[in-house]
């Protein structure tokens, strides 16, 4: 049998794949798993932004699949359904799968829209996947036995039990080469991706891997972590991002990790870099040091908020005093530090959000991800906006973080969209360059960024000295909206209470 799997391109940072084009984990641990049972094929749309369609019919015809799977995270389901109706159009009798965050999250709106889709793979897919392969393999129709799954039968949909999570154990390594596309970089750097463990149990309302895992944590045997990345190494990979949940939830689990990586000598071939917590590594300001050692050279952390308030309503705890010795020490170690921060808390105003401004400026980041509170389906936190009438846009394609999809008590969606652009143009400016650029010698196409950055400030200037400031605004989200359409829409703005934020016209 000859299966075909689909990563979507939406980046979750709308220009986030002008520097960076990582593959799809998820898709080469499936084929792993399928290796011994079927032909893979692995079609990374990231890798083909520029003309989505045509590479889906490129890669249909070169792999002639008779099962299609399909991945998506929830911003990235409108795309999905329009890649799975090409593949509709291509072949009309072959079986469409669904897999991923928001199938798991969202399966029963997905069956109740009638789209494409004749399979959901919820949870961990590994083993649903297969086993839904081995029954299409002896033409089976009906699949009450696989758990997991959620099937069409007739006009509706069946959902199975859940599946127990897996034996991580049991878990082959991943395939990468399989793939038709190549092409993965950041920066220009050879790029793969990585897991040394799967889960959190921390009670963060706003996240949503609880919802995939449960709250559990489960580590893979680092030797198995050392074979995968060298298979990485071999293939000529220079950086490798560790997509662990929670990497310092367990820092036993972490410093065996970062052991074997020095004793590997894997540390001297590999830049490594990957998200953590704040806790995780404020509980132990040790493991930075053996993190530096081990050779991670970039950490995304998970700040989120530097407001107490907006902390214990994030479920997050005050950490605000822990962050500042974190973020030092991380400095100290020269791991470079992308800040993650979460604006649009319900209580949040403009006084609040202008202090998550200066504390970004203050302390020296090579790199943020800013984003807007998002209720996504399922997480604890959604429920308590919707009851509050704080949702303003269900539009699914811009829940990516990016765009303001909820209001506050006392700002609007388009006022926090507009206060984000107006107050962070740190980022796009000489001093950022100075200040966080220049004194890391950061390689050459991290400078290159920088120096896109600074045009694209220098052109937003322009923007609002000739034609005004919501101009300049305007063109900002317009361009960003556009990043992640691929079928010939054309964005539209628009913001209300009641309508959606960017909706596609």
């Amino acid at each position: 049998m000859r299966i075909l799997l689909f990563s979507m391109p939406d980046g979750t940072h709308p220009l986030y794949p002008r520097f960076c084009r990582p593959p799809s984990l998820g898709l080469a641990s499936l084929a792993g798993s399928l290796k011994n049972e079927a032909e893979v094929r692995i079609a990374d749309l990231i890798l083909k932004r520029d003309n989505v369609p045509a590479a889906v019919r490129e890669a249909l015809e070169r792999a002639r699949p008779d099962v299609v799977g399909l991945s998506c995270m929830t911003f990235q389901y409108y795309t999905a359904t329009r890649v799975a109706q090409l593949v509709r159009a291509w072949n009309p009798e072959v079986p469409i799968v669904l897999g991923g965050y928001h199938a798991t999250m969202a399966g029963e709106q997905v069956c109740r829209e009638a789209g494409p889709f004749d399979f959901l793979c919820r949870g961990e897919s590994e083993r649903t996947f297969l086993e839904l392969v081995r029954a299409l393999g002896e033409g089976r129709t009906r699949f009450p036995e696989i758990a997991g799954l959620s099937w069409r039968e007739g006009s509706d949909f069946v959902h199975n039990p859940a599946r127990p999570l897996l034996e991580l154990a049991r878990l082959p390594l991943p395939d990468r080469g399989c793939r038709l596309w190549s092409g993965y970089h950041i920066h220009g750097l050879p790029f793969e991706m990585a897991e040394s463990s799967r889960g959190c149990t921390l009670t963060c309302n706003f996240c949503s891997i609880t919802r995939m895992y449960g709250r559990s944590f489960r580590a893979y045997d680092v030797e198995r972590v050392v074979a995968d990345l060298e298979a990485c190494a071999r293939m000529g990979t220079k950086g490798v991002f560790f997509a662990d949940d929670n990497i310092t939830l367990v820092p036993e689990h972490l410093e065996r990790l970062c052991r074997a990586l020095v004793s590997s000598g894997l540390n001297r071939r590999l830049r490594f870099s990957t998200q953590a917590s704040v806790a995780g590594l404020g509980r132990d300001l040790s493991l930075i040091a053996r993190l530096a050692q081990a050779g991670f050279v970039l950490i995304f952390l998970g700040i989120e908020n530097m407001n107490r308030r907006n902390l214990l309503a994030y479920r997050k705890g005050d950490i605000s005093g822990m962050t500042r010795e974190v973020l030092r020490e991380l400095r100290r170690n020269g791991i470079a530090t992308m800040g993650g921060f979460i604006l649009g808390s319900p209580d949040d105003d403009e006084a609040d959000l202008l202090e998550q401004f200066r504390f970004m400026e203050e302390h020296v980041f090579d790199s943020f991800l800013v984003q807007i509170l998002t209720p996504y389906p399922q997480v604890p936190i959604a429920g308590e906006l919707e009851r509050e009438g704080l949702v303003v846009n269900r539009e699914l394609s811009r829940y990516s973080g990016h765009f303001a999809n909820v209001r506050t008590r006392h700002l609007s969606s388009r006022r926090l969209d507009y206060l984000r652009w107006k107050h962070f143009p740190y980022y796009r400016s000489l001093r950022w360059l100075t200040q966080a650029v220049m004194p890391r010698r950061l390689p050459r196409a991290v400078a290159r960024e920088a120096v896109f950055r600074l045009a694209e400030g220098a052109v937003e200037s322009a923007q609002k000295l000739v034609f005004g400031e919501d101009y300049a605004f305007r063109k900002y989200m317009e361009r960003h909206i556009a990043a992640n359409l691929f079928f010939g829409e054309k964005p539209e703005l628009r913001w209300s209470d009641e309508e959606a934020v960017g909706r596609r016209s």
